[in-house]
């Protein structure tokens, strides 16, 4: 069973709170850094972290004061918006980092592409390109997010959201998306099909940022879903977290049998859970998550012996 250890970290410096998205980096024996995404009133993302001591998240070292990217210039893809989702070594001091980038439309409130930064261990950062990695296509016509990207044997390969549609519903428009599977030789271009690896259960359902594992020749996926009634509220269909298996990564099968995680009976993550990555560590997985609002009240974790 998931423990509850409590929340670790929220972001005042917008004086929002937003602390969205985070995954851990793990730098050395001592060391852990946690990237996040913070948002300002105006609805823009900035990337930020925190370094906390190795095992123990709720030992902050250090509290990352400044974003270390910036949004794009204007009309590019992330002129609106950066969110990290995820990290990959290249070698003993390179990685790269992909995220999401945010632009604003005038038919759609919004569309996302997917951008990749080179990141070293002492927190140099620039980006690949001014141009996304990943962007709309025959494959994905609207626009492509949440990118998660793992090294497997000599590839690179990512599990993304993709956009299926802008609907009306009360009047107001919202995305519904899945959840598609890339392959990369380096890391940087990639190669999509029209495979969907997570698709909804139901008419509404979305499926979003989904966090992948590879553990003892299991792929292992957790992701977030909601419906379209009323999300935005805890009496509605809002975001949970899920849990999918998958022998070759592609092909997925959901496992509620596996993965009981519900909202806690008051507090930061008593209405709604989501965005969820876990890292497997001394024989524990560590899983960080955002609660209410979409992660206005932060981030916290929970652990689970294996």
């Amino acid at each position: 069973m998931w423990k509850r250890k409590g929340l670790i970290h929220t972001c005042e410096i917008f004086e929002t709170g937003y602390a969205q998205d985070a995954f851990i980096d793990i730098i050395n024996d001592e060391i852990w850094r946690i990237y996040f995404s913070a948002r300002t009133k105006d609805i823009v993302s900035y990337p930020y972290y925190i370094e906390v001591e190795a095992g123990n998240l709720e030992r902050k070292i250090k509290v990352g004061d400044a974003p270390f990217l910036f949004p794009g210039a204007r009309g590019t893809f992330d002129d609106n918006g950066i969110t990290p989702t995820s990290i990959v070594s290249i070698d003993e001091n390179r990685k790269y980092m992909y995220y999401c980038g945010w632009n604003r439309k005038s038919s759609v409130p919004y569309a996302l592409s997917i951008g990749c930064a080179e990141i070293t261990n002492n927190m140099k950062c620039r980006k690949i390109s001014d141009g996304p990695i990943m962007d709309r296509s025959i494959y994905n016509p609207i626009a492509v997010s949440a990118p998660c990207v793992i090294k497997d044997g000599d590839m690179f390969r990512m599990w993304y959201i993709s956009f299926l549609s802008w609907d009306f519903f009360n009047e107001r428009l919202e995305p519904t998306y899945v959840v598609k599977h890339a392959e990369s030789g380096d890391g940087i271009n990639w190669q999509c099909d029209f495979h969907i690896c997570i698709n909804a259960d139901y008419h509404g359902e979305a499926i979003g940022r989904p966090w992948v594992i590879k553990d003892e020749g299991i792929y292992k996926m957790w992701f977030s879903t909601r419906g379209i009634e009323n999300y935005r509220m805890k009496s509605g269909q809002h975001y949970m977290i899920e849990y999918a298996e998958s022998a070759d990564g592609i092909n997925w099968q959901r496992r509620p049998d596996k993965f009981s995680f519900p909202t806690s009976k008051s507090g930061w993550d008593s209405e709604m859970l989501e965005y969820a990555s876990v890292t497997k560590y001394n024989g524990k997985y560590i899983m960080l998550y955002n609660g209410n609002e979409f992660g206005k009240t932060g981030f916290g974790y929970a652990e689970l012996d294996i």
